[in-house]
């Protein structure tokens, strides 16, 4: 099964560099064959088109919903769901609308995930705040798992 992790965010505004940390710590670790990592960056929709070419895509992004700084967020997305996804993304043209734009246009994967972390702030300047940075381990457990879970599917 070919899977995209996909790192979200901009690693120089602080907390907002969450997606592309984590993905970075999964490179790391090493990942189990079938599977790519890359740091989208601010991707927007221009990567809708991209999501055919994967059977599962886990989108990791940094949100800002009100909750304690470095709280874990996991959310499954359906095809053909209209997403309001309770995940408020902090980005113009976020994952919402990309979700959205690859539904429509058909290239939304089978197996959709988005995990996300309890921002503190975002500011000018590379390095995540204490407690962003403390939750980097439990977003590459949790992908890890998915990844592990949806591997047994096949």
């Amino acid at each position: 099964m070919r899977t995209l992790v996909a790192g979200i965010g901009n690693k120089y505004m602080g907390d907002d560099g969450f997606g592309p940390k984590v993905v970075e710590t999964l490179l790391e670790r090493g990942l189990p064959e079938g599977v790519e990592a890359r740091d989208v960056g601010l991707c927007g929709i221009t990567l809708a088109p991209d999501l055919e070419d994967y059977e599962m895509v886990i989108f990791i992004d940094a949100f800002k919903l009100g909750d304690e700084p470095g709280t874990i967020y996991c959310e499954k997305i359906e095809r053909g769901m209209n997403p309001d996804i309770s995940l408020i993304n902090i980005h113009d043209a976020g994952m919402k609308e990309l979700i959205l734009f690859a539904d429509k246009i058909g290239t939304l994967p089978p197996n959709v995930f988005v995990i996300g972390c309890e921002i503190n702030e975002i500011k000018l300047g590379e390095g995540l705040s204490p407690e962003v940075d403390g939750s980097i381990d439990a977003a590459v457990d949790l992908t890890l798992e998915l990844l592990q879970r949806q591997g047994k599917r096949k």
